[in-house]
């Protein structure tokens, strides 16, 4: 069961941003932010596939979803409003799925509906994030969360769930960190064991060159190279969240610039 910690946010907070903090940017280079995914608070609540009994549960998740579970299980079947896992004591669960959800994969894609996202996920060996709803004699169970392999994915709630805080300024912010990843529209970079990860979608401007896309410069950007991001926003996700995703900051925002340091390629919002 994971409650809220409160107390422990600010000390959270300072922790993260040490661990990312940096100079001054520099003036010369063009500064305006790199987007990520959108954090919707509320769940949508809608599918065709879904019943009316299942809609309501799903309707209520966020008042009614009082404790968690993440699970290291394997998941025997998937369906157009649940999915099928073994429990910790052999028995099959069936979790409720229906609504809107996050992936992260070779591509973010910030909000599909379950009856598109269930192609994400396969039969096999996964970690599954469980919430429990009981009514009365009635337990259901709901996914809330789910990585298997490369493929992450996770109901806009989990990050209200699992937020350790958000952080604006009105100056920037310049985080910068070794490039480990790359997606069809985002980058994670780390930093001393913690790792943030930013949108590419979008058109830029290149220093140089004008208006391109990510898919356009994508090749000056290797893994291993020293990136640098200016950003006014950042949300800092709890431990629990980042041991079970290795996510530990969303970076959001629609100006900004990513400079890579060790190549040096530029872009900036036009």
């Amino acid at each position: 069961m994971i409650g809220a910690n409160l107390s422990k946010i600010s000390f959270m907070m300072i922790n993260l941003m040490n661990a990312l903090r940096v100079g001054k940017p520099d003036l010369k280079l063009v500064a305006i932010v790199s987007a990520v995914v959108i954090m919707a608070i509320m769940l949508a609540t809608s599918s065709a596939y879904a019943s009316p009994a299942n809609l309501d549960i799903m309707a209520k998740e966020l008042e009614t979803v009082k404790s968690l579970d993440v699970l290291e299980t394997k998941i025997i079947s998937v369906d157009n409003s649940s999915i099928t896992v073994i429990g910790e004591g052999g028995e099959e669960i069936s979790l409720l799925a229906v609504g809107k959800w996050i992936i992260i994969s070779d591509e973010i894609i910030p909000k599909i509906n379950w009856i598109d996202a269930m192609n994400y996920v396969k039969e096999g060996e996964a970690t599954v994030v469980m919430g429990t709803i009981t009514r009365g004699n009635e337990t259901h169970y709901i996914c809330l969360g789910l990585k298997q392999g490369e493929v992450m994915m996770f109901r806009p709630v989990l990050l209200k769930v699992y937020a350790a805080g958000h952080r604006h300024t009105k100056t920037y912010m310049g985080p910068r960190g070794e490039l480990v990843k790359k997606g069809k529209n985002y980058m994670i970079l780390e930093k001393d064991g913690r790792r943030v990860i930013a949108s590419t979608r979008g058109k830029w401007i290149k220093a140089g060159s004008g208006e391109v896309t990510w898919s356009d410069v994508a090749d000056e950007f290797h893994v291993g190279d020293t990136v640098r991001l200016f950003c006014h926003n950042i949300l800092a996700m709890r431990k629990e969240f980042s041991d079970i995703f290795g996510i530990d900051v969303f970076i959001w925002g629609y100006s900004g610039a990513i400079i890579d340091l060790t190549s040096g390629t530029a872009l900036s919002r036009p």
